[in-house]
């Protein structure tokens, strides 16, 4: 797994440089968001990691630590796909008035993330299918997340990144 810093890096360039070149025009290889609506689905989940957007636990608590070391904390990438139980199966209508206000809401959002850990950073938050996740373990979460949909969008690859 790669350290704090290598994580927080990732966020500061690398995700800062794949979203400077998406743009409406990109389509998605799987999965029915559009590029906007991708946008405002990572804004969902850094919310979630900033205590913002409220959640429960969606797995059974006697599997949390068995996921986690499976999908989370290791290499392996996140699935295509995947069905988020908590998301209705047709994305959500698009929150922002375009593609541009939703970038800059997400910059905020890991804005208020990495300040929300900073003053705090023994602190847990809940990530509903991974249980209380700390600071390292939500920014390996962003981490794999962010290229999970950046290379839906074919704007990296994700057999280059996850390691």
């Amino acid at each position: 797994m790669k350290t704090i810093q290598e994580l927080e890096q990732f966020l500061d360039d690398d995700f800062r440089n794949w979203l400077s070149v998406l743009t409406v025009d990109n389509v998605a290889l799987w999965g029915k968001m559009d590029a906007q609506q991708m946008v405002e689905h990572l804004i969902i989940a850094v919310k979630m990691s900033s205590g913002i957007q409220f959640i429960t636990l969606a797995t059974p608590i006697d599997k949390l630590e068995k996921l986690k070391k499976i999908a989370l904390l290791s290499d392996r990438p996140m699935q295509r796909d995947y069905r988020n139980v908590l998301l209705p199966i047709e994305p959500m209508p698009h929150e922002f008035a375009d593609l541009l206000a939703a970038k800059k809401s997400l910059i905020d959002a890991i804005i208020i993330f990495k300040n929300h850990f900073e003053s705090q950073p023994e602190k847990t938050q809940l990530n509903y299918i991974f249980g209380e996740l700390n600071y390292q373990e939500w920014l390996w979460f962003h981490y794999k997340h962010f290229i999970h949909h950046f290379s839906q969008f074919g704007v990296t690859s994700t057999a280059d990144r996850i390691n």
